[in-house]
């Protein structure tokens, strides 16, 4: 019995067709939303509506600590994006004025 148990807990869960409470891929799933979160505001509007969905007790609290979550981490991806784009814009700006010459970098900037 010992070495049965011992056998189960070595295989993994895609191995023996178990996927625990998930029902499968596709079957009996809502329709996938399509929400615009390509901007920070589009990021916070979403984490707003999540925010009253929760205080109105229409969404656990649970979820709204998770989402919000995945949403905090969207937002930051978005911001690091934006801040590149502005660094290389400056930087042409830079190569530019210079009439094309290399611009000095520091020795952390390579």
């Amino acid at each position: 019995m010992a070495e049965k148990r011992a056998q189960r807990t070595t295989e993994t869960r895609a191995a023996t067709g178990d996927a625990g409470d998930r029902p499968p891929v596709g079957a009996g799933r809502e329709k996938r939303l399509r929400l615009p979160l390509k901007s920070i505001d589009d990021v916070k509007a979403e984490l707003a509506r999540l925010y009253r969905e929760g205080k109105a007790g229409r969404r656990a609290i649970g979820d709204v600590s998770r989402l919000a979550n995945v949403l905090g981490i969207l937002g930051r991806l978005i911001e690091s994006e934006d801040l590149a784009a502005r660094i290389e814009a400056l930087e042409a700006e830079a190569m530019a004025a210079a009439g094309g010459a290399a611009v000095r970098r520091g020795p952390d900037e390579g």
